[in-house]
């Protein structure tokens, strides 16, 4: 089996908001990037399904994180329709994030994905 890529995922099932010109990009917060980006950054892996003690199956996990100067609420729920339309779960989002104090709102979310393993 290829490794499994859960940027290069990501980074698909996003790919209509790229195409806005909004950054999507592995990392984490650029301040030079003086626009609203979004970063994927990689979580881990799990193996999954065992079978005469050999995984079936991993599942990858990343964070989706929208850095801004506005509360991105409409982009977060365009991200989560986008990765659950591309078969990512969602896991969950970082609680109440809408008063930053160095004026960059950040939303985050956690999303996993399922790969089985090909024989």
């Amino acid at each position: 089996m290829n490794s499994p890529d859960i940027i290069k995922d990501a980074s698909n099932a996003l790919q209509q908001i790229s195409d806005r010109g909004i950054t999507v990009m592995q990392g984490w917060y650029d301040k030079d990037i003086h626009e609203t980006h979004v970063t994927l950054w990689d979580l881990g892996e799990v193996d999954e399904n065992f079978s005469d003690d050999d995984a079936e199956g991993v599942t990858l996990s990343l964070q989706v994180t929208i850095f801004s100067e506005s509360d991105e609420v409409e982009l977060a729920r365009e991200i989560k329709k986008l990765m659950k339309e591309k078969d990512f779960s969602f896991e969950g989002r970082n609680g109440d994030d809408s008063k930053p104090e160095d004026g960059i709102y950040m939303k985050a979310q956690r999303f996993s994905k399922f790969y089985e393993m090909e024989e």
